[in-house]
């Protein structure tokens, strides 16, 4: 079977982006499972290699693949400082083909302030487009997106509050759901990022059931899960307590899950907040719908905060990420820990491949 190319974006080019993606990229984890096209700045790139005590050659325009006016380069990267000379071998037997789509949108030299900037937004964002237009043009595969910092993309010009906002506009997509999965946990949501006093004015049961479908169809296809049984989070403590402490539950869930069901989804809830994770952990739901960013995101980092993975479910296209940020605080020092993207890869991997 034909190896799929997995499109990596550089991130923010002043964060830990960089680096994690040299790093995963020369993974035995990964060898012989894809060909690699990171889309970014050589500049840059080059200069996060040497500091890591790595090395990056690269080859000229390979000539053999064309995107539109650029053309790839092809890499060769070694590194002793990751003290694994398998990762030399891998690439001297041409395991997994490693290119480049250069970007010389940013200025190497100031890659190492490590503070939310314009330049490095605004880099960050046109290296996602481009993803996401040889995605949707089908030059490659699936796109994994190193991190983005909003502030920095906001200064760059863009008002998008996420990589999902930006992905459901670029794809002209309608219903757009994120879904992060890390440990055992696969977590879905109805909302993103929001204004917590804006989540019950903005949930409706026709969101609700658009993210358990999406979710569903995804466990199905990408997963491997024939009959997913999935579990709804309440808004309010205790789930309402039958109107209690809220009528979300009574007025709006409950009637979302009730018209899944009549789909055919196995669906239950509304489940307390501060149950359904453990119960979900242990097996007995398939995935979690929770109503807004943190009701969701706050266990699956407590449980996979270095492993967890960003995906983007409902766009036409395979879009991965790590499930963490920019990390300024580290970048730099060759210390950032690349597990999250390297998963990310894994995913982006297999639901390429399915």
């Amino acid at each position: 079977m034909k190896k799929p190319l997995i499109g990596i974006t550089m991130g923010d080019p002043c964060g830990i982006g960089p680096e994690i993606i040299l790093k995963a990229v020369s993974s035995p984890m990964l060898n012989g499972k894809a060909d690699f096209l990171i889309i970014g700045s050589s500049g840059v790139l080059c200069k996060i290699a040497e500091r890591m005590g790595s090395t990056i050659a690269f080859s000229g325009n390979s000539g053999n693949i064309v995107f539109k006016k650029e053309q790839l380069l092809s890499i060769s990267l070694k590194s002793e400082s990751l003290d694994s000379a398998a990762v030399a071998d891998s690439y001297n037997h041409n395991h997994n083909q490693l290119s480049l789509l250069p970007f010389d949108n940013f200025p190497a030299d100031k890659c190492f302030s490590h503070v939310p900037s314009a330049e490095g937004g605004r880099a960050s964002v046109e290296c996602i487009l481009k993803g996401v237009d040889l995605a949707m043009e089908g030059h490659i595969d699936a796109v994994v997106t190193a991190p983005i910092n909003k502030e920095a993309v906001k200064l760059g010009g863009f008002d998008y509050p996420g990589h999902t906002e930006l992905l459901k506009e670029r794809t002209n997509t309608k219903d757009v759901v994120m879904l992060m999965v890390g440990d055992k946990l696969k977590v879905s949501f109805v909302t993103s990022h929001i204004a917590l006093s804006q989540v019950h004015k903005i949930i409706t049961t026709d969101k609700i059931a658009t993210a358990i479908t999406i979710t569903a169809n995804a466990l199905k296809r990408y997963m491997g899960i024939a009959d997913p049984n999935i579990a709804v989070c309440g808004l309010n403590p205790h789930s309402g307590e039958a109107g209690r402490f809220g009528t979300e539950e009574e007025k709006i869930i409950i009637p979302a899950i009730n018209r899944v069901k009549e789909m055919g989804i196995m669906c239950s809830g509304p489940v307390p907040a501060d149950v359904v994770f453990f119960k979900a952990r242990n097996g007995h739901f398939d995935a979690v719908v929770a109503l807004y960013h943190d009701q969701g995101a706050i266990p699956i980092k407590l449980l996979a905060f270095e492993t967890g993975v960003n995906i983007t479910l409902g766009i036409p296209i395979v879009r991965t990420s790590p499930d963490h940020g920019t990390a300024y605080d580290i970048a730099g020092k060759g210390i950032a820990n690349p597990d999250s993207m390297i998963e990310a890869i894994k995913y982006a991997i297999m639901m390429a491949e399915k």
